[in-house]
């Protein structure tokens, strides 16, 4: 499998669309080198995880074409992750695909499919996927586990345990398990430390490539929904010790934050044996 990461930073960007700090203002001294644009990856070529609002940008940089995506995987549905304005664009009057199949199919929670099932069509469609339950797409095995993420207030909102205390979230957030021809991959954006229940159905499944959430970075803070640095590297040493990586397994740290990255090189210092992530980059395992 090969995975592209078309973006790698969190809902704001790297610069972020105001801001003056000076992680934002090293980026732009950088120009196009400097830029994370919002979250999303292409497994494979024409396997989509997340379509976010710099979607259209990662189609020109990388020279794909979407018209070739028929299955989209969503984490959740924040405006980063999803945009549901840009797949109304594969409307007729808007695309002429030539290919012989036009559907493109959305999977995502219930929260995604209340925003895509407002405009689905003949040329794309939404399916619900359910947690630890696994679906085949396009000859993928995907297992939908749990994310630490849309933590909400209220109570009564998919519950999610993290580190001993329970928690409620606004939406059923996922990470990822895609399987393929003997190959497995782990998709962990966007959540806090995996859970144990995560740990569980992993334990004993050897895992080729896992791809972190490092919002925070350097940071280390006790809000909830997100990793650092710190969090990546505990990640990997229980990963090893659960069974699921070993020396071979391939760490990258991804969806990066200007409050929290000090920079390419930088991280790479704070995190060793990771890759860090960055727009365009591929990892082939």
């Amino acid at each position: 499998m090969k995975l592209l990461y078309l973006g790698t930073a969190a809902a704001e960007g790297i610069p972020a669309l105001f801001c003056e700090c000076e992680a934002c203002q090293k980026a732009r001294a950088l120009s196009a080198k400097g830029v994370h644009t919002r979250s999303g990856a292409m497994l494979d070529g024409t396997f989509k995880i997340d379509f976010g609002p710099d979607s259209y940008k990662q189609m020109l940089d990388n020279g794909l074409s979407y018209a070739y995506v028929h299955s989209v995987l969503v984490t959740h549905s924040h405006e980063d992750h999803l945009d549901v304005d840009e797949l109304q664009l594969r409307r007729g009057t808007f695309a002429q695909i030539t290919t012989t199949e036009k559907l493109m199919t959305v999977y995502g929670n219930e929260r995604v499919g209340e925003k895509v099932r407002r405009h689905e069509c003949e040329y794309f469609r939404f399916q619900l996927l359910r947690p630890f339950e696994t679906v085949q797409i396009e000859g993928y095995g995907v297992t939908p586990l749990e994310a630490v993420h849309c933590i909400s207030k209220d109570s009564g909102l998919y519950p999610v345990i993290h580190e001993g205390t329970q928690y409620f979230r606004s939406e059923e957030a996922f990470i990822y398990l895609i399987e393929k021809d003997g190959k497995r991959l782990l998709y962990g954006h966007d959540t806090a430390k995996l859970t144990q229940k995560n740990f569980d159905f992993l334990k004993g499944k050897r895992l080729d490539l896992v791809s972190l959430d490092c919002t925070n970075g350097f940071l280390e803070t006790k809000w909830v929904g997100h990793m650092g640095a710190k969090d990546n590297l505990l990640m990997k040493e229980r990963l090893i010790v659960n069974g699921s990586a070993d020396e071979k397994t391939i760490f990258v740290a991804n969806h990066f934050s200007h409050n929290g990255y000090p920079g390419q090189k930088e991280l790479e210092a704070l995190m060793p044996g990771f890759l860090i992530a960055y727009d365009g980059m591929e990892v082939e395992f």
